[in-house]
């Protein structure tokens, strides 16, 4: 199965660059001989007017061949207009640039009819909050449905990303409903680095107010011994309701709880599972009266290490369960999710990371030792090439249980269509250039090339996840092999547009000594560049069977 999806990968891949030069030759008039799926000896087809369509031995993509293009077979005279090599410059032009822009075009047409078809997307309502966010401190709380943004309006949560990202710096007016009342805030979105690809340079500056469509149910970790504990809740259990009212945040439980010293306070908990969004059985228990002064024994678990993967980052960084986030670089971290967005924002910066160790089982549950020790997401087994990622998940965990947001239907799934089709294709265009600009630079190793093997690996891996993954993987390489032709190196498409432009400066065809002159050139640059992709492939695929990148 993982060679059928290699097969239909590359297949469509190169097919789909023939096409651009098939429809386009045949729409300025140079004669098609033969458009082939696959390579090698015919094996069946059909013939319509003056071209063979045929399918051949070797699926592997595809070729056309036009009338004309081989010097030492030239068309006759009154077919001169017809043949590739004896067309006017401007078609030859046409013909030979439709491959690549073809390619560039395919992840537009895969991600247009993914997006467009989506009948429900997230609404713009307000979900978790980092507490030293722009949101929370405009005046924002979770819950709040954003009706418009400086009188524009908003229904759903891509428009408001969208006009915050476009907006760093620049105070925008949000009109929000909150209980049946509309109410205005300013809010100034933060300038954020968006540094995931700066190793080659590509770093981008997009407002952002901290905030997330899902919200997270309140999770608690008790003291032991104290009233909480002996009214039966245990450490990482999730409130879903207190006082007969569905918390929203564990402000909402905390105030509920302070109720408690007057009367009994009734609660439904239930335990959150390891790395699951489901929770165990619902139970009911009830805190209070308590005494005067008494302290229930509650605390937010939202920034609590419930488990640490062995050699992980946070394994590395001496953090353990029980152990609570403070801060991150000096800034205070009160989300775990916004958390983990700023260590993915830059992975390979280092941070500073500080964090409590509290004697929970004692009487006061207060921290006893507070540390601040470096973190850095780098892998150190990583070396360029090799068959281990450059960066590393952090390897700790907390417990969670996330309420997505309750979808509305999509009214507008032409727009929103074109809006994320463009979007997508405009990240992996600008991906794959900055990726290529800094192998020129030397920004990036040769040793991240590859080869035909890694295509069968990202072809098998994606087609096992799925289609929506295996199209996307699609689009990735389709802009990677439309940037790569358009390279000014002899044989390939680009170096056709060179060849082409000093004809136009000559104002005559290159000579066949010319010609075979580049096409040596083009061939030797191939020659190496198979080498040395096919010597990473072999060095990555043996690196990841014998679980060792190549330097170790």
């Amino acid at each position: 199965m993982d060679f059928l999806y290699f097969v239909v990968f590359l297949g469509a891949l190169i097919f789909f660059h023939e096409l651009g030069h098939f429809l386009v030759a045949r729409m300025v008039g140079v004669t098609v001989v033969r458009f082939s799926i696959g390579f090698g000896p015919r094996i069946v087809g059909f013939r319509r007017g003056e071209t063979d369509y045929c399918l051949s031995a070797f699926p592997l993509g595809g070729y056309v061949k036009f009338l004309g293009d081989d010097p030492d077979d030239p068309p006759r005279p009154e077919e001169a207009r017809h043949g590739f090599l004896t067309t006017t410059l401007w078609r030859k032009v046409l013909i030979v640039i439709a491959g690549p822009c073809f390619n560039l075009v395919l992840p537009f047409l895969i991600f247009f009819p993914m997006t467009a078809a989506e009948t429900t997307l997230p609404p713009a309502v307000l979900g978790n909050m980092d507490r030293s966010g722009p949101a929370w401190r405009s005046g924002l709380r979770p819950g709040d449905r954003v009706a418009a943004i400086e009188g524009a309006p908003i229904r759903y949560w891509w428009e408001l990303l969208d006009r915050v990202s476009e907006s760093p710096g620049t105070p925008l007016r949000f009109e929000v409903e909150r209980a049946g009342e509309r109410l205005t805030f300013t809010v100034v979105p933060e300038p954020v680095e968006m540094a995931s690809f700066r190793e080659i340079g590509l770093v981008e500056t997009v407002g952002r107010i901290e905030v997330t469509p899902e919200r997270s149910r309140p999770v608690v970790v008790v003291r032991h011994g104290s009233p909480a504990w002996q009214a039966g809740l245990r450490d990482h259990d999730a409130v879903l309701r207190v006082a007969g009212r569905e918390p929203y945040s564990y402000e909402d439980v905390e105030r509920a709880v302070a109720e408690a010293r007057g009367r009994p306070v009734p609660l439904v908990v239930a335990a959150t599972r390891a790395d699951s969004n489901d929770l165990g059985p619902p139970r009911g228990l009830v805190i209070g009266p308590l005494q005067p002064g008494e302290d229930p024994g509650l605390r937010d678990a939202e920034a609590v290490v419930a488990s640490v993967e062995p050699g992980s980052p946070a394994d590395r960084a001496g953090l353990k369960p029980g152990d609570r986030v403070v801060a991150l670089d000096g800034e205070p971290v009160s989300d775990w999710a916004f958390f983990l967005v700023t260590l993915a924002r830059d992975p390979a910066v280092s941070h500073r990371l500080r964090f409590e160790r509290a004697d929970r089982a004692g009487a006061s549950g207060q921290p006893i030792e507070e540390s601040e020790v470096a973190l850095s997401l780098a892998n150190p087994r990583w070396v360029p090439g090799s068959a281990v990622p450059r960066f590393e998940p952090l390897g700790a965990h907390n417990r969670r249980c996330v309420v997505p947001p309750e979808e509305v239907p999509n009214e507008s799934p032409l727009r929103y269509g074109l809006h994320q089709a463009v979007s997508r294709t405009l990240e992996v265009f600008q991906v794959t250039v900055a990726g290529i600009l800094g192998l020129v630079t030397g920004r990036v190793s040769v040793k991240e090339l590859g080869g035909p093997i890694m295509i069968y690996d990202i072809a098998a891996r994606a087609g096992q996840q799925g289609w929506v993954s295996f199209l996307g993987a699609l689009a990735w390489l389709s802009m990677s092999l439309g940037v790569l032709n358009l390279l000014p190196v002899p044989v390939l498409d680009g170096g056709h547009l060179v060849l082409f432009g000093v004809e136009a400066v000559r104002r005559k065809p290159i000579g066949r000594r010319g010609r075979q002159a580049a096409a040596y050139i083009g061939l030797a640059f191939l020659v190496a560049l198979m080498v040395v992709v096919f010597a990473n492939d072999i060095e990555r695929k043996w690196g990841a069977l014998s679980g060792m990148g190549p330097g170790d």
